[in-house]
């Protein structure tokens, strides 16, 4: 009997982990741009919540003082109010003053948060999502 000089050797080969990367590329290449459409989404979701806090926030102010308030400190929010991925601001509603109407704006702080848009919220009612420092309506709210 002869004895063979050969051992078995036990693992993977290189071509193997080399199909392995390229399967594993090929899946995040498919998941990452939907993770991020999704922490987008979430971002904007947060800020909507935030607003319509601002809003019910601003009604009080009104009923105590019959005039909205335009800097939102008068509200208790802190100077240049910001979430994690927007800014903060009240305007007033176009052509109308500040004891009629006040819109808040979350504009997007963030260039992956640009690409979704600015959102928009007044006490007038309305609620929409823009193209980011435009007035171009995307998505009605």
């Amino acid at each position: 009997m002869v004895m063979s000089s050969l051992k078995k050797h036990s693992g993977f080969t290189l071509l193997e982990l080399m199909i392995t990367v390229v399967i594993v590329g090929i899946l995040a290449s498919i998941a990452y741009p939907s993770y991020v459409d999704s922490v987008r989404k979430a971002n904007r979701s947060e800020a909507i919540a935030e607003l319509q806090n601002i809003l019910a926030a601003q009604e009080r102010y009104f009923l105590a003082n019959r005039t909205y308030a335009k800097d939102l400190t008068l509200l208790g929010y802190p100077a240049g109010g910001t979430l994690d991925n927007f800014t903060l601001a009240g305007e007033d509603c176009d052509p109308v003053d500040l004891t009629l109407c006040v819109e808040i704006r979350a504009s997007a702080a963030t260039d992956s948060q640009k690409e979704d848009g600015d959102i928009l919220m007044s006490t007038s009612g309305i609620s929409a999502l823009f193209d980011h420092g435009t007035d171009t309506v995307k998505e009605q709210l």
